[in-house]
């Protein structure tokens, strides 16, 4: 009985590789997508098979609004260190 339920890698084996374990985690992608990438980790949240269709395309909107988000703080952050700058020299 355990037999049938081992995965394909475990029954041949050969130990997953590190990037299928990463694709196959969906905490790994969050945090990668939320904490790190930015939008330059689409490609995985892509390339992983524990997303649907649909969950791809939601948390890819998502993250492109967050990450625009991002660049607009830090934007208006540099803005506002500027005129600071300016209006004491």
């Amino acid at each position: 009985m355990e037999k049938a339920s081992l995965s394909t890698e475990q029954q041949s084996g050969s130990k997953p590789s590190p990037l299928d374990l990463i694709l196959k985690s969906r905490t790994l992608i969050f945090v990668m997508l939320f904490g790190v990438t930015g939008f330059l980790g689409l490609p995985v949240l892509w390339l992983s098979p524990s997303f649907s269709r649909f969950e791809k395309c939601f948390w890819s909107v998502v993250n492109i609004l967050y990450t625009l988000l991002l660049i607009a703080i830090t934007i208006a952050i540099c803005w506002w260190s500027w005129n600071r700058i300016r209006g004491n020299v």
